[in-house]
């Protein structure tokens, strides 16, 4: 799991020893290559630091929070003079979560805040809202295809998949049709376009990001497949669907076949 590194260099060793390999860190140390990470990276959360920059301010926080309001925050930084202001003044815009340095940024309490914020990722929603169909496959097929889902533009295609799932493109392929799945290659395109939805929700992203940071190499074919998918533009189902209304249009488009072999089981 990729999260942005936002704050000071001293503060991301404190953040890597707490994190025990458990998550990646994407370092920056400007507030433009933070937003560009945003942009193009697979991140799950982001640390930030109002004193990145060198002077304590809220601007840079306050504008990745309006841009990308789908990106769990966290604030991690030192003590001062100007940082009660600051902290009232980003409070004020939702961002709730805070640890200062060397009062309560002890490494349990780091990696247990960082844990905790991932359920508020948009990947581990999705993961959440479609994970019942998956339930039949194994586990490390149901890891390979949730790591898909975090990092879309990593899996592009039922070989992929499979290798990371650690078996053959065949023993996949049964394993999808016992499951009462579509194919793969199918699987992968509509959960790349329920997730497409969710980024697009955030006013931070064009369709040409969002199809960049899926892995698209045509924005054109990405639009394709989100028609496809969900029979409207990217810039249509921004504006018209609510994550549960997508989530419901995949379920009965793709997966009905699956709840009614649940239903003959039962």
């Amino acid at each position: 799991m990729l999260i942005l590194a936002a704050v000071r260099p001293e503060l991301t060793v404190r953040l890597q020893r707490a994190a025990r390999h458990r998550f990646e860190f994407h370092a920056v140390n400007t507030w433009e290559a933070a937003v560009d990470a945003i942009l193009r990276q697979p991140l799950e959360i982001a640390v930030a630091d109002p004193g990145l920059s060198g002077e304590v301010r809220a601007q840079e926080i306050e504008r990745i929070k309006v841009l990308f309001p789908s990106l769990p925050l966290i604030l991690y930084t030192t003590l001062s003079a100007e940082l009660p202001n600051t902290l009232l003044r980003l409070g004020e815009v939702g961002i709730r979560q805070v640890v200062i340095a060397k009062h309560d940024d002890h490494p349990n309490h780091l990696r247990e805040l960082l844990v905790a914020e991932t359920a508020h990722a948009a990947s581990h929603k999705l993961i959440d809202a479609m994970g019942d169909l998956l339930a039949e496959c194994p586990g490390e097929l149901r890891w390979a295809i949730e790591t898909m889902i975090r990092e879309p533009a990593s899996v592009q295609s039922v070989q992929e998949l499979a290798f990371r799932a650690r078996m053959d493109r065949r023993t996949c392929l049964r394993w999808f049709a016992r499951a009462h799945l579509p194919p793969p290659s199918v699987v992968l395109t509509v959960l790349r376009a329920v997730y497409a939805h969710r980024l697009l929700q955030d006013p931070g992203y064009t369709v040409e990001d969002v199809a960049a940071k899926l892995g698209y190499h045509q924005t054109r074919t990405f639009t394709q497949n989100v028609k496809e998918v969900l029979g409207m533009s990217p810039g249509e189902i921004r504006v018209t669907l609510s994550p549960d209304e997508v989530v419901s249009i995949v379920r009965k488009r793709y997966f009905s076949e699956k709840y009614e072999a649940l239903a003959d089981v039962s």
